[in-house]
């Protein structure tokens, strides 16, 4: 299959608003149903026969592994496929329930990205008293998946999330970790439910404002927390009898004749293979597909056919494996089969007062959460969307702290300047008295975004929005000196689709029964996302890997019904 060369990227590679992307090229994807053709004219027989080929060729089963070649057969009671944050949770709650237990690890290390996990009810909110009421929460959720999801599966998260997370927050403790609220004000800027929490006191935590994200001082961009809470979870998984095994790549899955899956070959860099035997189950958790061009185009149609095109970068590494070895022994992808991408704008919850497209008109409220942004700026003319606002704007953002209980993670206005500052001297930002000069840098009609701010301007001093509603205390009338930036693409962290499971975490066959001893959890599972990723719940793909996690070890271990 072809593989498309991914450039190594970080989040913060990504908010930098002049980050030049068109080099960089779309990878991955996965099966279930078609999605519609991205155009209108209907394909011949034979172009539909070959669109088909090409587009399901993971389907397509490439051999037993020869019996002569596997060295070594080892035995164990649980198999888990991949040591990012699902794997890195379900090992640890098998083993902390006594079960025996091997990971597989293709690559050198753990994979941990971000390291915000949205729950309910933990005990950093409850300490708080910052509860989410979930028959609310739930709808909401829902809501933005048009229900195209299992309302079982999303409503197990709600109801077990928190204990998963006390859980955790215990395991930890011992090893200098704790658990923190984040995002607890439901500001106008991204409004969002005040679950998320995240593990810090490594050495990955924010510690001052020189952590903070360069275009408003909201935190969370130049750290990267869940190392921390893999690495101490590694140690202790390892500590209590775990085998981890890196440089082990998951080949096949084993099925025996009676239906239930038996274990796993391997492979090592140098091509030995070993057959891992699993009596009590194997664990998919090695990530999505991203990586994997023909499964990303048929899976994530969003990111194949949009205005950017190849211009999206695509953060997730994972190339899609674990999914389609579930696949070759009977498991089946979720029925919606557009898989939503987990979407990011140029810059985090930031500079919205002014937003204008490549014509120089609005397209929005500039108050729309992040991955709405997102969604809206793929709507665009060219996929391009520009901001624009001035110093004033600094004292006029919601002074929002990224750690509910400490109020010292605010960043002051002056903070926020001094930043600008630096990223006009790096060019990401321009500033100007005129907003010709902006038109004119942007490619812009300076007499459409003339008229547009002119417009914007009259909204402020009126207070009313006639355009878009936007609420009327973030109307910040704008006059110059000037800020502009442009965002000449989004970013892609994963794609939120996979294997069909039900609220067990069990592979779904065609008919819809579990097949016995297999399981998928985080990115390789699916029916938990439809329509758009929301960031109302900021962090809920951590929060889900945590709690199907913690549930999968005890059910495996018999302590779940």
């Amino acid at each position: 299959m072809k593989k498309v060369k991914r450039m190594q990227l970080t989040r913060r590679d990504f908010v930098k608003g002049g980050l030049t992307l068109g080099a960089i090229t779309t990878t991955g994807g996965l099966a279930a149903c078609s999605p519609p053709s991205p155009t209108t004219a209907e394909p011949s027989d034979e172009e539909a026969a070959v669109s088909d080929a090409i587009a399901r060729t993971w389907e397509t089963y490439p051999g037993d592994i020869d019996e002569s070649r596997i060295t070594e057969t080892i035995e164990t009671d649980v198999v888990v496929i991949g040591l990012g944050a699902s794997g890195s949770y379900v090992a640890a709650s098998a083993i902390e329930n006594d079960l025996r237990v091997i990971v597989l690890e293709r690559n050198d290390q753990f994979n941990a990205n971000g390291g915000s996990h949205f729950v309910f009810n933990s005990k950093p909110q409850r300490d708080l008293n910052k509860e989410v009421d979930a028959a609310v929460a739930v709808k909401d959720f829902l809501n933005v998946c048009a229900n195209k999801v299992s309302a079982t599966n999303v409503w197990v998260w709600a109801n077990r999330s928190g204990e998963a997370a006390d859980w955790l927050a215990e395991m930890v403790e011992p090893y200098g970790l704790y658990p923190v609220l984040q995002h607890s004000d439901n500001e106008p800027i991204t409004p969002m439910y005040p679950g998320t929490i995240m593990f810090i006191g490594g050495e990955n935590e924010p510690v001052d404002v020189s952590d903070n994200d360069p275009y408003n001082g909201d935190l969370g961009l130049n750290f990267v927390p869940e190392r921390d809470l893999l690495g101490v979870l590694l140690e202790h998984i390892e500590s209590k009898g775990a085998d981890v095994r890196f440089g082990q790549k998951s080949e096949r899955i084993i099925k025996g004749d009676d239906g239930y899956i038996t274990g796993v070959i391997a492979s090592d860099a140098n091509g030995n293979y070993t057959r891992y035997l699993a009596s009590k189950g194997v664990v998919i958790a090695s990530g999505g597909y991203d990586q994997d061009q023909d499964m990303h185009d048929y899976f994530c149609p969003t990111l194949s056919h949009n205005p950017n095109g190849a211009a999206v970068p695509l953060f997730n590494m994972g190339d899609g494996s674990g999914i389609k070895q579930a696949l070759w022994v009977g498991g089946t992808m979720q029925a919606n089969g557009d898989h939503p991408p987990m979407i990011f704008w140029g810059s985090t919850n930031c500079i919205k007062n002014l937003l204008v497209n490549k014509l120089g008109k609005r397209f929005s409220d500039e108050n729309v959460t992040q991955s709405n942004m997102a969604a809206a700026q793929l709507n665009q003319p060219g996929g391009t969307i520009y901001g624009i606002w001035n110093e004033a704007y600094a004292e006029q953002l919601p002074a929002v702290s990224y750690r509910a209980d400490d109020s010292s993670y605010t960043v002051s206005p002056e903070q926020m300047k001094s930043k600008w500052a630096t990223l006009v001297e790096a060019g990401l930002f321009i500033q100007t008295e005129s907003i010709d000069e902006i038109a004119d840098k942007y490619g812009i009609p300076d007499d459409v975004l003339n008229a547009t701010v002119e417009a914007y301007n009259g909204f402020c001093t009126n207070g009313v929005d006639e355009e878009f509603r936007k609420d009327p205390t973030t109307l910040h009338e704008l006059t110059g000196p000037f800020y502009a930036t442009e965002y000449q693409s989004v970013a892609s962290l994963a794609s939120m689709g996979g294997l069909h499971v039900n609220e067990k975490s069990q592979v779904l066959d065609a008919n819809d029964k579990p097949i016995d001893g297999l399981y998928a959890i985080g990115l390789a599972a699916g029916d938990f996302y439809a329509n758009q990723y929301t960031t109302r719940f900021a962090g809920n793909s951590l929060g889900r890997c945590l709690t199907f996690g913690y549930l999968l070890g005890r059910q495996i271990a018999g302590k779940e019904e």
